[in-house]
């Protein structure tokens, strides 16, 4: 892409409002070190050295758009706890506005994963959750809430982590809502809710997830091709993209499939990963941008945060190297 190009793409940024609805938790990740063993068990003792907690999961969506300077709407749930508070703090430390963290508080613990590392080696993960899916007055309130917000936005990011948020009711009213709004949805999606993302303007599974919903492997071109087809069919979706690790992405259109390499020269950290693909995905398309620019774009800053450990994100002026 042309440097200039990419710089009208990045002046549009902060001019278009896109909202995050999904499953939003806690990331929290314990550096140490280990120097011994367990005297207990034949396990290693991490002398934890330094802590740190963002917002992960469709929080880590908010964190990527919001380094490159998008104004965002978070939408989704949160316990009734000091985690849940937690994590509204840090969304309005990224710059949301408070009016614009649409959360639900519930009775069930706000989600977190928290990852040991010693020596820069995840050495285990510990996971709190209730995945137990909202119920229907939960989803009318988010729905309502988001009626106006919908209204003003350029795109709906759906962020998928199978922890309760998304469930079916949710998904039919927030893409009809979409639609009459003429809002982009794009969607990154779970096994789980596969079968229920029709007419979305673009998916984003993994291969490994596009792979387990049409029960079989998609380890070739051919095979990404024509299973990326028969998910196009079935759900009537305007476009597909899998992403497929050190062999790149696929793009999937009705009439046209093109494989894109990978930019990536080397891999420390795929955490996150998916969520800096969908978020600048979205945000090209939100500006105008053509698939091929989209693919372009969000590929390159895949290339980057894969070399950073934990959820990381990228800014605009790293955003214009991929014009080199």
């Amino acid at each position: 892409m042309r440097r200039e190009r990419i710089q009208e793409l990045i002046s549009q940024f902060s001019r278009k409002p896109i909202i995050v609805l999904g499953d939003f938790m806690i990331d929290e990740y314990i550096f140490g070190q280990v120097e011994r063993i367990s005297p207990e068990a034949p396990v290693p003792v991490v002398e934890q050295r330094r802590v740190q907690r963002i917002p992960g999961g469709a929080g880590n969506v908010v964190c990527n758009l919001r380094a490159l300077g998008v104004p965002v709407i978070a939408a989704g749930i949160c316990g009734k706890d000091d985690r849940g508070q937690e994590l509204f703090d840090d969304l309005v430390g990224l710059g949301v506005n408070k009016e614009s963290v649409v959360f639900e508080a519930l009775d069930r613990p706000t989600t977190r994963k928290t990852r040991i590392f010693a020596a820069n080696q995840q050495v285990c993960r510990l996971d709190l959750e209730d995945r137990s899916p909202i119920d229907t007055d939960t989803v009318t309130r988010i729905m309502e809430r988001l009626q106006q917000p919908l209204k003003e936005s350029a795109a709906v990011i759906l962020s998928d982590y199978d922890k309760g948020v998304i469930v079916p009711h949710l998904i039919q009213q927030i893409v009809a809502s979409a639609q009459s709004t003429q809002t982009y949805v794009s969607v990154d999606p779970q096994v789980t809710h596969f079968s229920q993302y029709n007419f979305v303007d673009i998916l984003t599974p993994n291969h490994l997830e596009a792979g387990r919903f049409l029960q079989r492997e998609l380890k070739t071109d051919d095979a990404v091709e024509q299973g990326g087809r028969e998910i196009l069919e079935r759900l009537q979706c305007k476009s597909l993209l899998i992403t497929r690790g050190e062999k790149g992405m696929t793009l999937i259109e009705p009439h046209q499939t093109r494989h894109f390499p990978t930019v990536a020269t080397e891999v420390f950290d795929v955490t996150g990963a998916g969520d800096t693909v969908i978020s600048v995905f979205t945000l090209v398309m939100a500006c105008g941008g053509t698939l091929e620019e989209a693919v372009h774009l969000s590929n390159f800053a895949a290339g980057i945060v894969i070399r950073r450990i934990g959820a990381a994100t990228v800014e605009p002026n790293e955003l214009l190297l991929a014009s080199q």
